[in-house]
């Protein structure tokens, strides 16, 4: 009797504390996934964003390297703040331009290009005659202004800036010779 006694306690199956530690293991172990997850994706979203910065960066050196002026190369470009909105130019893609009106031209589509005056009627008028993709496929930075600052010996300096996650400002600095 007392073997069959023993044989019925083994039998038992868990208790409903064991049952109970389980569950909580388990359910510290999904939140942890969960926010490597989300962690992950704020990365991912930053590194996106900081590269898109990048590109406009280079893309707007690159505009620079094209239209040097007269001088010292890019000094055209020199004094473009973050605060500066983006004046109408003419359209360079479809008349011939000076190297004046081509500079306004670049910088017009660079800061539209940026994001944070995607509202302006500059902005819009760009988008409407295709020079710029529509807003919904490329809405820029959020926030994105940036700055070029050409010294006298002609090294440019391209600042970006956008919010970052968090709402704090990041920002991107290029430097190159004009």
């Amino acid at each position: 009797m007392n073997r069959i006694s023993n044989m019925k306690q083994r039998a038992r199956g868990f208790s409903m504390v064991e049952l109970l530690v389980a569950v909580l293991v388990m359910g510290v172990g999904v939140l942890g996934v969960t926010g490597l997850q989300m962690v992950s994706l704020q990365n991912n979203r930053d590194a996106l964003v900081r590269s898109e910065a990048l590109q406009l960066a280079y893309d707007m050196m690159d505009r620079i390297r094209i239209n040097p002026g007269a001088g010292v190369p890019g000094a055209a470009y020199d004094g473009i703040d973050f605060t500066d909105v983006p004046s109408a130019p003419a359209d360079c893609y479809q008349n011939n331009c000076s190297a004046a009106q081509m500079t306004d031209f670049d910088v017009a589509v660079w800061q539209c290009s940026l994001g944070n005056h995607n509202e302006t009627a500059v902005c819009q008028d760009l988008r409407q005659d295709t020079i710029l993709p529509a807003e919904d496929d490329q809405p820029g930075l959020p926030d994105g202004v940036g700055s070029i600052e050409v010294d006298g010996a002609g090294v440019v300096t391209i600042n970006v800036r956008w919010t970052g996650f968090g709402g704090e400002d990041e920002t991107l600095t290029i430097q190159s010779q004009g």
